[in-house]
């Protein structure tokens, strides 16, 4: 889960000292997803149903995971860092293979790929990795594009092509978002 809050945990804190927590392991289950996700989003036309099942079952870990850190108070600086960096890589891997399918516009691909490089390159020379705090508009990016995602693919599922077509509009709107809050992460993290 990223960082929400300004203050700053005391060294002593159990916060920085949590590995093995709740959220942390559903961290873990979905950097196991990614891969499969990737793989039967590549093979959507056999077994379209395993592809939304899978892609939806890794979005919908990201909401768990921050959900279960404040519920249990479970926060920690590994699951702080760990989230994004499975978001990223699961977010571009599905994206890539969505495009390849024909599913996603290339653009699209284009536009997450190069926000998170460009902001990830910011957060490794800046020593901010895991400190950026999550913005209004990367929370709702994050949400559209992980919605907009499950309609795409539950078109195929559902053989309702409007679905499809609903689900790329919000991915398309994600799209524009994720640039904009890229925009905001990249000033985070030269401030830091």
């Amino acid at each position: 889960m990223a960082q929400h809050q300004d203050e700053v945990e005391p060294a002593e804190s159990p916060y920085y000292h949590r590995v093995v927590t709740v959220p942390n392991v559903v961290s873990v289950v979905r950097f196991a997803l990614i891969v499969p996700a990737v793989l039967a989003v590549l093979d959507i036309e056999e077994r379209p149903v395993r592809a939304l099942v899978l892609v939806a079952l890794f979005s919908l870990t990201d909401w768990v995971d921050g959900t279960l850190a404040r519920a249990l108070r479970q926060r920690s600086r590994v699951g702080e860092v760990m989230d994004p960096i499975a978001d990223r890589l699961g977010t571009v891997a599905i994206a890539v293979a969505a495009s390849v399918v024909g599913l996603f516009p290339w653009w699209v691909l284009v536009v997450i790929a190069v926000v998170d490089v460009v902001v990830g390159i910011a957060t490794l020379v800046r020593g901010s990795l895991g400190a950026l705090r999550v913005t209004t508009v990367g929370k709702a990016k994050t949400a559209l594009l992980m919605v907009g995602t499950v309609l795409v693919l539950a078109g195929p599922a559902w053989s309702s092509p409007e679905v499809t077509d609903v689900g790329r509009v919000l991915v398309q709107v994600a799209a524009v978002l994720h640039a904009l809050a890229g925009i905001q992460y990249f000033r985070q993290a030269l401030r830091r």
